[in-house]
């Protein structure tokens, strides 16, 4: 059975945000080598979105 949605019922608070990649890349805990992967890839601005997607974020297990 499938689902109808309409456009203004799906919420994307936040994804649209631009961030700094060095910021997030610190946030995030991110390596040397992913934090160069993601400047080449976006330069020093990117949405958040693009951020989550592109990068691969260590868990921390408590």
């Amino acid at each position: 059975m499938s689902n109808h949605f309409q456009i203004n019922d799906i919420k994307t608070d936040g994804l649209r945000n631009v961030h700094r990649v060095d910021d997030f890349a610190d946030r995030c805990g991110l390596d040397k080598k992913q934090r160069r992967d993601l400047l080449r890839l976006f330069g020093p601005f990117a949405t958040l979105h693009e951020l989550l997607i592109n990068s691969r974020i260590r868990r921390e297990c408590r």
